[in-house]
């Protein structure tokens, strides 16, 4: 009778320090999500500068951090794209870390946060605290010439994605 009951506290013990949103960002296994605004979504929110995002999620490039942290990449258009020749314009990487219920994401220097979440019917929802994406690429660790300031406030509070198709890797 110990054994079982052991066993259950254990389990239990490991759920309970699982860390937000494994199934949608998952330890071991790549995962990318993204949103492409619509004409009309944009037409409806004259003020919002994000016309496309990706979430890029690669375990196996980026160890773990430690202290439950792990690292995710965002990429960004905006309504006037910058560099046509290219997928994505901007770019800005952060540390994620458990929460409440989602993760909070802060870059290695003074560039901002976003929380991710849970958001309704499988969608992944990213709410902008307030960022400044590099150019892309960019690969140091400070705020280049040229970066883009994406405040929260009037319309990119709130970036709600899907599962992205096609290949999930870096752009």
């Amino acid at each position: 009778m110990r054994l079982p009951l052991t066993a259950a506290i254990c389990c239990l013990a490991a759920l309970a320090q699982a860390r937000p949103l494994e199934r949608e960002l998952p330890p071991a296994r790549a995962a990318c999500w993204e949103r492409v605004y619509d004409a009309a979504h944009l037409a409806s929110h004259p003020q919002q500068k994000v016309a496309r995002i990706r979430l890029v999620h690669l375990p196996q490039n980026w160890s773990e951090t430690g202290q439950g942290g792990f690292y995710v990449a965002l990429y960004v258009n905006l309504r006037q794209r910058a560099k046509v020749d290219q997928s994505f314009d901007y770019q800005l990487g952060g540390i994620c870390k458990a929460s409440g219920r989602g993760l909070r994401c802060v870059p290695e220097w003074e560039a901002g946060s976003w929380r991710i979440e849970r958001g309704p019917n499988g969608a992944l929802d990213i709410r902008n605290d307030g960022i400044i994406a590099n150019p892309n690429p960019y690969d140091a660790e400070e705020i280049a010439d040229g970066a883009v300031r994406i405040p929260a406030k009037p319309d990119d509070g709130l970036w709600r994605l899907s599962p992205a198709s096609g290949p999930c890797g870096l752009e």
